[in-house]
């Protein structure tokens, strides 16, 4: 999401930089695990639990001390969320639809992002959304921010006090199923809401004691999050749910902490550009992965070879790159003009 300014604070830049640094982590999990070569980049999904801290913390120095109703808070995360949803969801549906009733029904849900609930088939994990995979994640953080919006002057205690019955919850969901991936289907997308609620609640207070914590760095904590994001799949289920819930409760804070600054020059204007092309990158990289795979000849029948993954790696986020440049700007730029936001 774009982060707005107010008049005591400037755009947080360097946080831009760290959203696009998520979204090569979580791309990189992808490339490895859809080309079979699943455990590399072990814990790419983690960037989602980033990001859910990190929307906790921007929408809170956006939208907590503005005076405005929730219809205009919905219209606003509307813009922002919609035009890219919208756009991952059509190239889905170009790419797999099959054109009867069940894809027209499938393709308004998705675009309204309302999330497929069917029957399940034994030993299945049908998609939520089956035309934008990776809408799920998406669909968390509008429902936890939407949910937000009317107690988000709530005291700290009552805040502390969920985060703390929250993250006992959490902790025992992911020493229970050996981390935190989960939400993304079915049979776990309320277990998805508490991961989402989580990671948000405590993005929310590291916004409102933002002032106390002097340590600004661009480089160490991009580093960090690619660090933590590529290291394998520890080998007990015990330790990767710790690791898994430690990143969430204290690295993933710090991390917000330590770049929630300016830092201005030429190393701002490429965080921007990180961060511009972060939200295109993860809502279509799957759909453009899809395409390459229409492509090429032996499709996704086995092993994919490397040289096809580093192409990918570059191909996918020049093509969100484009579509964000000039698809994806241009038409929330008129939804602005249109609604006032």
């Amino acid at each position: 999401m774009t982060i707005a300014t107010t008049r005591d604070e400037g755009r947080y830049t360097a946080l831009d930089g760290l959203r696009g640094v998520a979204a090569l982590g979580v791309l990189l999990y992808h490339i490895a695990d859809w080309s079979g070569r699943r455990g590399h980049f072990g814990h790419g999904y983690l960037a989602v639990d980033f990001f859910f801290c990190l929307s906790g913390f921007v929408l809170a120095h956006a939208f907590e001390q503005r005076r405005m109703g929730f219809g205009k808070y919905l219209v606003a995360r509307w813009v922002r969320v919609w035009p890219m949803l919208a756009i991952a969801t059509v190239a889905g549906a170009l790419l797999t639809g099959k054109g009867d009733a069940e894809t027209w029904i499938d393709f308004a849900k998705g675009l309204l992002l309302i999330p497929k609930f069917a029957p399940m088939e034994a030993g299945t994990f049908p998609s939520l959304f089956p035309f934008n995979p990776l809408a799920w994640s998406l669909c968390l953080e509008v429902l936890v921010s939407l949910a937000w919006f009317p107690v988000r002057r709530a005291p700290d205690t009552a805040v502390v006090m969920f985060v703390l019955l929250a993250g006992a919850a959490l902790l025992f969901v992911a020493l229970g199923m050996g981390g935190l991936q989960t939400g993304w289907d079915q049979a776990t997308f309320g277990l998805g809401v508490l991961r989402a609620a989580y990671p948000f609640a405590i993005g929310w207070m590291c916004w409102r004691y933002r002032a106390s914590f002097a340590a600004r760095k661009t480089w160490l904590p991009a580093a960090l999050l690619l660090i933590v994001l590529v290291l394998p799949v520890w080998p007990t289920r015990i330790a990767n749910g710790l690791y898994d819930f430690a990143c969430t409760t204290l690295l993933f804070p710090a991390l917000v902490l330590m770049g929630a600054y300016d830092p201005g020059g030429r190393l701002a204007k490429l965080c921007e550009r990180l961060g511009g092309v972060s939200y295109p990158l993860y809502a279509l990289h799957w759909a453009f992965w899809y395409l390459m795979i229409s492509i090429y000849p032996d499709g996704w029948k086995r092993d994919l070879p490397l040289w096809f993954c580093v192409l990918a790696f570059f191909v996918l986020p020049t093509a969100s790159w484009a579509a964000w440049r000039w698809v994806e700007t241009p038409l929330r730029n008129r939804l602005k003009r249109l609604t006032g936001t």
